[in-house]
Parts: C-alpha cells; structure tokens; sequence
C-alpha cells in the first residue's frame, strides 16, 4: 500500500494501480499466515499446558524425596538440592505468568514464557538425574 501512495504522489498512475491491485492479495496472503501462526501457537500452548505442570510436579516430589534423604546420591549434593529448589520455584513463577499472559490473549507471549519454564524444568531435572520425557526436550 505504501508503495502505490509513493508512485500516486509522484504521479506514476500505472505502476500506483499495479501495486494497489497486489494489496489484496498480499493481505489474504498475511491472513493465512496469520491464521496458521495463530494455530501453531495453540498448538504448542496446548502441549505445554498438560507437559510443565507434570513436569513441576515430578521435580517436587523428587526434591521432596531428596530433602528427607539423609543421604543423597551419588553425584547429586546439597548445592544442587539447593539449586533445584530455587529453580523449581522460578519454574511455577514463570507457568503462572505464563498462564497469565494466555487468559489476557497474549498467546505469544503465553508460549515464550511457557517455554522458559519448561527449559528450566529440564534443566533441573538432568541436574537431579531424573529421566526428562521424550516430549519435554522438544
């Protein structure tokens, strides 16, 4: 459209119709677009919404486990347990602003931030030698 006002202002009439008659369909065009954006993040906030509270929730129980451990496990020590336990509450901050964001309509911003979790959420969980599903790693 920008292109057809310049040619209109610097009176080149034919080139101003060409590039006026692309709007249309260049705008049906960022529709699809738009659409299938659009449903690949509903897609991919669908996964998260059933995959990171799981996630969250076998953390807990493991840090749980470990915490009335008195003795951890190999290759696992309390700087870890330690670390877990903090990342694990940055990993609810981040869902619950991200649920946030999903219930205001900001789905973009909703799988940003779910996604941040769940990156968190597997970092943990390698740190605590817990097996990370198939579907978290994507």
């Amino acid at each position: 459209m920008a292109a057809a006002k310049a040619n209109f202002e610097k009176k080149e009439y034919k080139a101003a119709l060409a590039a006026a008659q692309d709007v249309g369909a260049k705008a049906k065009e960022l529709g699809t677009a738009a659409t299938a954006k659009k449903a690949e993040l509903a897609k991919a906030w669908e996964e998260m919404s059933s995959g990171v509270p799981k996630l969250a929730e076998a953390i807990k129980s493991r840090v749980d486990l470990l915490s009335q451990s008195k003795r951890l496990p190999a290759g696992l020590d309390k700087a870890k347990l330690d670390g877990a336990k903090s990342g694990l509450a940055q990993v609810n901050q981040s869902w619950t602003e991200a649920s946030d964001a999903f219930k205001s309509g900001n789905v973009t911003d909703a799988v940003a931030k779910g996604k941040a979790a769940r990156d968190k959420a597997v970092e943990i969980m390698t740190a605590l030698n817990m097996t990370v599903p198939q579907a978290a790693s994507k």
